[in-house]
């Protein structure tokens, strides 16, 4: 119940801090469009300094876009403790697919359930869960895939 009513109030915060408060993030246009438990989506409109030599979206840039919304899932998944743990982007694999370009949109969400990993943070004080995200242009093909391993230690 305490869970539930915290995570209700912190969510909102959660999503206004993390929305365009990263500055690289911010700079490559990086917008969250929401927040849920454990899920995340964002996006990102091509723009002429996102470009490689090539015209297309810069792997950065997809990199960027695609880590941002993992943190968002896991924020929203654990925003009834997210102020009392450090949370680490622990390991990252990458994969773009397909050139990029136009608008792009990252869609992330923690690969396990949420309340059996809360449960071994608080018993154990640190958990490891993997956040999956894909990045698809607009018109819905898969244009790069990300799997982040988050690391969670109460403070």
């Amino acid at each position: 119940m305490l869970d539930s009513l915290l995570t209700l109030i912190m969510r909102p915060l959660v999503k206004m801090q993390m929305d365009g408060k990263v500055p690289f993030a911010k700079a490559c246009g990086v917008r969250l469009n929401s927040i849920g438990n454990g899920i995340a989506q964002c996006d990102m409109a091509e723009k002429p300094e996102l470009l490689d030599s090539t015209g297309k979206i810069a792997d950065g840039a997809l990199f960027t876009l695609a880590e941002t919304c993992s943190g968002a899932a896991m924020a929203g998944g654990f925003a009834s403790v997210i102020l009392g743990v450090r949370p680490v982007a622990a390991q990252v694999e990458f994969e773009v697919l397909h050139p990029a370009l136009g608008t792009l949109q990252a869609h992330a969400k923690v690969a396990q359930a949420i309340s059996p990993l809360k449960q071994t943070l608080r018993s154990a004080g640190k958990i490891n869960f993997p956040v999956e995200v894909e990045v698809s242009n607009a018109c819905g093909q898969a244009v790069a895939r990300m799997r982040v391993t988050w690391n969670l230690k109460k403070n």
